[in-house]
């Protein structure tokens, strides 16, 4: 059974974070565990982020039924039920407990990082459900067969071990407007040897701005004295951010199962079937830069700047990649497909926008200031997918401009797409940010094991690639291939898309008297998985703009194959099925696909017998379903005091759901069950023993 890292719910605790996370299970079956980042569980129900301003603390508040138990934080007593506080926990997981009485184990929620607006967690000791699936019976729906078979320098970007973790010439500040006394930040930060500036946000009575220091400023000392300040509410450093991914390989271009295999083993020739993407969903692509003279890139580029050091170049030329980084991405996510040259683009005519943060030249570093400013001028631009093919270690823990710029682009309804970095063979075991931050789309890197079957990037078994990042909070993995240490020649442990015709001294050039149309690179990394999963997003969204960023996040989960491997998330990216899904072809897909406990969420329901196919879950804690843990339990204890539906005497009752096509409805191909009718004290009865089947397509489901 595959193992899938998820939150079912924005969850935090009663004191106030700049930002936190989604929570795990509670304790006795509540499965999930702590972390993921707050993404929804694939197959569950949709997630909508708070519309707070991301830029205000958020609060927190536990209680309970009855009041007075005691509340635990990573273990420590801090009070009794209600509790309130407001230490400033800013960025790492918490455990928080209610004490039950008795043998009752404990109700426990974990936390993450990053979340706005109040959140509550609630315990009632009254209706405290030990629930679990019994049994899952797949359903009979089949998938279409398989897609049959039908001068080179290679450059590896280092990891990011050892890699500085902060800007030292730039800082994140962030003031409270009505406390600086009519003062002048620029006289503020100019005082303390800011060069220049750049406001990020300004809302809710709060304004963020990044400051960049004189040459030969001491950022040590800049930051004690503005953090000394009046009106002043903190001051962060900014996080460097380094482009992910490993190889350039210069090619001759052509789309065939053999150069992109990565786009025939995710199905994006039948996934076309259903739909072409549409120059009205825009891709954001925060990289390197685009070629404009690349002929399979620049013609779907609408817009293009270069954020540099705070400030946005425009003019014609100032996003040129000279890396290469960035055109790869972008061609990977949307080349110009179906023009008789060059390569396929998943996105198959998404247009892209194009947001330059690197300076020119080898080893480029860019800074989570600009990053952040490139995504809130796509949110600005109307994209509506961003592509962040970067990133940074994590253990520097959230960039706080970043963390809000993320949140900002999500709660504006954009779907945002990050990389879980290249550093598992180093020993890292967790996913980089911005990939870490709650609704971000976390892409790791999956590839082929062609021994058996060499060359073949279908018929050879898939795994998670050697160095790509996972455990909590990675969503999914797509194509990003895995090459030897040693040259390797082998096309399937590659992805190849289109390259700059531009690169700077130093950066491998395609041949000398290659044509643009036919200048192109094999790279290897998580940017490369990332930007397939970018591409679909734009593709699904070009048959259905409505989607949100949780609603896609469930769609792709839903629709992906389990390839065997624990640290695939949700699973491997399949355009095939999530475009069957979004254009209501769902019955073709998948292949008798039986989802994992875990990809199920558990609730209480209050509308009983009103002919209703979208649940009201009266859960207080998780109002979106509580996780269910892969071995099938949950528990059901955050129900308000005297649960009850349509306002009368009788009682609720607990359900299980996996929404196969993302909808937010229960409907055809969705797996259900449901318990009986619940006292409104005491335990559910038969919430133990759950039997889930597949909903047929006649006749219609209503809720019992």
């Amino acid at each position: 059974m595959r193992n899938v890292w998820f939150v079912a719910a924005f969850l935090c605790l009663s004191f106030s974070l700049a930002s936190c996370g989604g929570g795990g299970g509670s304790s006795g079956g509540g499965g999930g565990g702590g972390g993921g980042g707050g993404k929804p569980p694939s197959g569950g129900v949709p997630y909508v982020l708070p519309s707070a301003n991301p830029a205000v603390l958020s609060t927190y508040s536990i209680d309970s039924n009855p009041h007075g138990l005691a509340v635990k934080i990573d273990g420590a007593t801090i009070g009794n039920t209600p509790a309130t506080a407001a230490p400033a926990y800013a960025s790492t997981s918490h455990v928080i407990s209610v004490i039950a009485t008795g043998a009752t184990p404990a109700y426990t929620v974990t936390t993450a990082q990053a979340a706005t607006g109040p959140v509550q967690i609630f315990y009632n000791s009254l209706v405290d459900t030990a629930g679990k699936i019994s049994s899952l019976t797949p359903g009979s729906i089949q998938r279409r067969p398989q897609f049959s078979r039908g001068s080179s320098v290679t450059r590896i970007t280092p990891s990011l071990m050892g890699r500085a973790l902060y800007s030292d010439r730039r800082l994140s500040v962030t003031y409270d407007a009505a406390a600086l006394g009519g003062r002048s930040v620029d006289t503020i930060e100019r005082r303390h040897g800011a060069a220049s500036a750049v406001t990020l946000s300004q809302a809710g009575g709060t304004i963020s701005r990044v400051i960049t220091l004189g040459a030969g400023q001491p950022l040590a000392d800049a930051r004690r004295a503005l953090t000394a300040e009046p009106g002043v509410l903190r001051v962060d450093r900014v996080a460097l951010r380094y482009p992910l991914g490993a190889a350039v390989y210069p090619n001759d271009p052509h789309f065939n199962v053999s150069e992109q295999w990565d786009m025939y083993r995710i199905d994006t020739p039948d996934g076309w079937g259903f739909g072409l993407g549409s120059h009205s969903v825009a891709i954001a692509v925060v990289d390197t830069g685009f070629d404009p003279n690349q002929p399979d890139v620049a013609p779907n580029v609408t817009y293009s700047e270069q954020v540099l050091g705070g400030d946005i170049y425009t003019a014609s030329g100032s996003a040129t990649d000279t890396d290469g980084h960035g055109t790869v991405d972008s061609g990977i996510a949307s080349a110009v497909t179906n023009n008789g040259a060059g390569w396929a683009g998943v996105g198959y005519g998404a247009a892209l926008q194009e947001y330059k943060i690197y300076p020119d030249g080898p080893g480029a570093v860019a800074d989570a200031a600009d990053e952040s400013e490139a995504i809130r001028e796509a949110v600005a631009h109307n994209a509506k997918v961003i592509l962040l093919s970067l990133g940074g270690s994590s253990a520097a823990g959230p960039d706080p401009v970043e963390r809000d710029a993320v949140a900002f682009a999500i709660a504006s309804k954009v779907t945002v797409v990050a990389a879980t970095g290249d550093e598992r063979a180093s020993g890292v075991t967790t996913v980089d940010y911005p990939a870490g931050y709650p609704n971000v789309i976390a892409v790791g890197a999956s590839a082929v094991n062609d021994t058996n079957y060499p060359g073949d990037g279908l018929a050879s078994p898939e795994y998670v690639a050697s160095y790509s990042n996972s455990g909590p909070g990675i969503t999914m993995v797509a194509p990003g291939g895995d090459p030897s240490p040693a040259p390797d020649n082998d096309q399937v442990h590659w992805i190849e898309n289109a390259y700059t015709t531009q690169p700077y001294s130093g950066i491998p050039a395609c041949a000398s008297g290659t044509a643009p149309s036919d200048c192109g690179a094999k790279f290897a990394g998580t940017s490369m998985a990332a930007a397939h999963v970018a591409g679909a997003a734009a593709l699904v969204l070009a048959q259905n703009p409505a989607l949100t960023p949780a609603q896609m996040m469930t769609l792709l989960t839903a629709s992906a194959d389990d390839i065997g491997d624990p640290l695939e998330g949700a699973g491997r990216l399949n355009v095939y099925r999530a475009m069957a899904n979004v254009t209501g072809n769902s019955p073709t897909v998948p292949a008798k696909y039986t989802p994992a406990y875990n990809q199920f969420v558990a609730f209480a329901y209050t509308n009983v017998a009103m002919n209703a196919t979208v649940p009201v879950i009266a859960d207080i804690t998780y109002p979106h379903g509580v996780p269910v843990s892969a071995n099938g339990t949950f528990r059901i204890a955050d129900l308000p005091a005297g649960t009850s539906p349509n306002g009368t005497n009788a009682s609720y009752r607990i359900a299980v759901w996996y929404d196969s096509n993302a909808d937010g409805v229960i409907d055809a191909g969705d797996y259900f069950a449901v318990s009986g009718l619940c006292a409104k004290s005491g335990a559910c009865a038969g919430a133990n023993n759950l039997a889930v089947h597949a909903i047929p397509a006649s006749p219609a489901f209503v809720l019992p």
